[in-house]
């Protein structure tokens, strides 16, 4: 897919439209206007990311907030210590992008070293760059307002609420990779047919052709401790992303 910053721009007014048209979303649906965080960085990017995800917290009463304002204002929550996605997440895009800007694997110690999991001023500015260079998507949107544990039915059920939505969106970031966090979430993609006609289920850590010129790759859920709760398991996690991109 080829991404067009203009016609971005265009499907995410359109896309703002039917969110605000479908959703009660001035009383209790508000939601993350979400996609790219800076549409000047990722037009950039030697490969383009997409991160698509189950929900937002905390903003089910706030109207809309805009993602873009994320460098600003940090809506997604990377300095927030009681949350764990962003954070992690971001590490991984990290050290994935630094290979392919420097062409080179950092090694475990080196990355150790950075601390990235720790929560300081200079470690979210760099994880603010790391998440700048990519998009970030919710198949709910209606934002969680309790920070509940995700109900898989509710996401299931938005997800179909918001696949014309859901669809335009993956066609105006036209990301070059895909990685769709927990497997609620990459069952419900799946089943409405938004993750190209190749993709299948049961591969999960594996990247797959999508057959449309994407590659797709079902993680599991950052919030899932067994595979993200350590600077080994993200440096893990990223080594079998990075041998198959290679």
């Amino acid at each position: 897919m080829q991404f067009n910053k203009t016609a971005y721009k265009t499907a995410k007014e359109r896309i703002i439209s039917l969110i605000k048209g479908s959703h009660d979303w001035e009383m209790t649906e508000g939601f993350i206007a979400d996609g790219l965080i800076c549409p000047d960085v990722y037009e950039k990017q030697p490969v383009r990311i997409l991160c698509i995800l189950a929900e937002s917290y905390g903003y089910n009463e706030e109207g809309m907030v805009d993602i873009e304002d994320q460098p600003k204002h940090d809506i997604l929550g990377l300095s927030n210590r009681k949350v764990q996605t962003p954070r992690r997440l971001a590490s991984l895009l990290y050290l994935l992008q630094s290979a392919f800007e420097k062409g080179t694997m950092p090694e475990l110690e080196q990355w150790r070293a950075l601390k990235l999991l720790t929560q300081s001023a200079e470690n979210t500015a760099t994880l603010q760059e790391a998440l700048a260079k990519v998009a970030w998507v919710n198949v709910k949107k209606a934002s969680n307002g309790n920070g509940s544990k995700l109900d898989a039915t509710k996401a299931h059920s938005h997800a179909r609420r918001n696949e014309v939505i859901l669809r335009e969106q993956i066609q105006s970031i036209a990301p070059d990779l895909i990685f769709v966090c927990g497997q609620v979430t990459f069952s419900a993609l799946l089943n409405m047919g938004l993750l190209g006609p190749k993709t299948v289920s049961g591969r999960g850590w594996q990247i797959q052709d999508a057959g449309n010129g994407t590659r797709v790759m079902e993680l599991s859920h950052p919030a899932y401790f067994r595979d993200w709760n350590s600077y080994d398991k993200i440096y893990r996690n990223y080594k079998i992303i990075h041998s198959q991109l290679s």
